[in-house]
């Protein structure tokens, strides 16, 4: 964990796994941009605490932070991308052996996974990532939160986000606690703590095709402390605003890798959030910066 001379800064990681389209980059720079963006804006000014947010580009470069320096940051933050969790390639199994390395050799480092990076979280330990048999969720979306979830996000009943995804969890590994769902995909999002037992899997030959019994939500405490949290994904975007997924469903609908129909029914939920373009986004940022004791 992080140990700053200033006591109000806070170091973050960021695990760059994509590059937005060029529309979304024209209008709102890349991923380090838009990360950076939402943490400012959920940051609350009148505590005084600042903070600093170093990019590292796993796709092409696959750079990482040297042993000693991975001790340095408070958290390490994984974006969204548009490649699948699951495939074959090289600088995605780096990147699941090393978020492994990092919650066994580096346990007092968070981890806070956005939705490729919950789908990595997940593949690294214990649990899987799949095609949700087509289905797309996009756009505000509404979330049950589970009485862990309402504990840690303090508030009732749901939670929305913006989503842009296929692929999903299928279940909750051993370990970890559900935070929200969806009649779409059951994992919306889950939470570890400290001195969790989690099982390893960094690579294809450590997974097998009978995975251990997942982790059940009657299972779950109804709440827990923010300070003993370790681990925080979601599959939704916080960093995601109204426009940035309206540029997005427009262009994937005249690609056809949309229907007209879904993009006209994302742009309708995306008109009725008002000013919260990023629906409850910014709460999460805010969740964040708990977990990090600001």
């Amino acid at each position: 964990m992080a140990s700053n001379s200033n006591s109000k800064l806070k170091s973050i990681a960021l695990l760059v796994c994509d590059t937005p389209m060029p529309e979304v980059v024209a209008e709102h720079g890349e991923y380090p941009t838009i990360f950076y963006e939402l943490m400012r804006k959920s940051l609350p000014d009148e505590l005084g605490w600042e903070f600093t947010m170093d990019a590292y580009d796993v796709v092409r470069k696959m750079e990482y932070p040297s042993e000693e320096k991975i001790d340095e940051y408070d958290a390490f933050m994984y974006t969204g991308s548009a490649a699948s969790a699951y495939a074959d390639l090289e600088w995605i199994h780096r990147l699941t052996e090393f978020t492994a390395h990092l919650a066994k050799d580096h346990p007092k480092v968070r981890i806070f996974g956005i939705c490729f990076g919950h789908q990595i979280v997940s593949l690294a330990l214990g649990g899987t990532c799949v095609k949700n048999d087509g289905k797309w969720e996009i756009g505000p979306t509404k979330l049950r939160l589970t009485n862990i979830g309402e504990s840690v996000f303090g508030i009732d009943n749901e939670l929305t986000i913006q989503e842009m995804h296929q692929d999903h969890v299928p279940f909750v590994p051993k370990g970890f606690h559900l935070l929200a769902s969806t009649e779409v995909s059951i994992n919306q999002g889950m939470i570890s703590t400290y001195g969790t037992d989690y099982i390893y899997t960094p690579n294809v030959e450590s997974r097998t095709s009978s995975y251990p019994s997942p982790s059940s939500v009657s299972d779950s405490p109804k709440s827990i402390s923010i300070s003993d949290v370790h681990i925080i994904t979601v599959q939704g975007h916080p960093e995601f605003t109204r426009q940035i997924v309206s540029t997005m469903t427009a262009k994937r609908a005249n690609q056809g890798l949309i229907t007209d129909a879904l993009k006209e029914d994302v742009d309708r939920r995306n008109d009725a959030l008002g000013h919260r373009v990023s629906g409850d986004g910014e709460l999460v940022g805010r969740v964040l910066w708990k977990i990090l004791g600001v």
